[in-house]
């Protein structure tokens, strides 16, 4: 079996052990395929809006003899899922306003016995305040590099507490209490970001809401600083890093 890349490593080592997964925007079927046979989900589904893909993945889960055990659903984000038995969900490789979009439009996602492990491509901010104000949490956040590219990885449960985060929290999230090399270039992006968001505002003669985005930027390379004083000089711009 082809290995997963640190991408879709990170978002495996997420799942719950034992539980039935689906893979939403499944593309080629790899984070099933490895999940499923890997022992860590005893079934699984490869969820997909679009035919190709799901042929794609079809032909990887007959090469690695799992025909029996990952079903295929062709389907519109999680649209007829709610009554299977599947209590993780993976959803990967998308913006964060669709992913947002896709896990609490259903009124049936509200379950705390149900687990979501969500990989925004970009707009991770707005992900993250939209899982805040519909009463889900995360628990866990791991920043991971997968060749040029920097990605976060969320572990999500709703708890029913609706809340409004602080602009630090919507984003950074729980990356910003990591200490590790990814964490750490994955922030410092996140400050790149912020400062040119800044910049543009007050070009626009918005320099009062400029003000907090441009403070935020500070405060993480305040905070990259100090951590360079331990580890040596970690980040050189964000010239390999993908937009977040």
């Amino acid at each position: 079996m082809t290995p997963l890349d640190p991408r879709l490593a990170a978002a495996a080592s997420l799942v719950r052990e034992g539980a039935v997964t689906a893979d939403i925007g499944t593309d080629h079927g790899y984070l099933i395929c490895h999940l499923v046979a890997s022992g860590r989900c005893p079934r699984g589904f490869a969820c997909d809006i679009n035919p190709l893909p799901l042929k794609q993945a079809e032909a990887h889960i007959a090469e690695y003899g799992l025909a029996g055990r990952i079903e295929t659903v062709l389907t519109d984000g999680l649209a007829g899922l709610a009554q299977r038995e599947i209590r993780d969900f993976t959803v990967l490789g998308m913006g964060g306003d669709l992913i947002g979009e896709i896990m609490t439009g259903p009124e049936w996602t509200r379950d705390p016995a149900l687990h979501f492990v969500l990989q925004p491509m970009t707009k991770a901010e707005h992900l993250r305040r939209r899982l805040g104000e519909t009463g889900f949490a995360i628990d866990r956040e791991i920043a991971v590099e997968s060749g040029r590219f920097v990605y976060t990885v969320l572990s999500v449960r709703y708890t029913g507490e609706c809340r409004e985060p602080d602009l630090r929290f919507a984003w950074t999230g729980l990356v910003w209490y990591n200490t590790d090399t990814a964490s750490r270039r994955y922030l410092a992006a996140v400050a790149d970001r912020l400062q040119k968001k800044a910049a543009g505002l007050a070009a626009g003669q918005n320099r009062e809401e400029a003000a907090p985005y441009a403070a935020l930027a500070l405060e993480i390379r305040e905070r990259m600083a100090e951590q360079h004083d331990h580890s040596g000089s970690i980040y050189e711009g964000d010239a390999n890093h993908r937009p977040l």
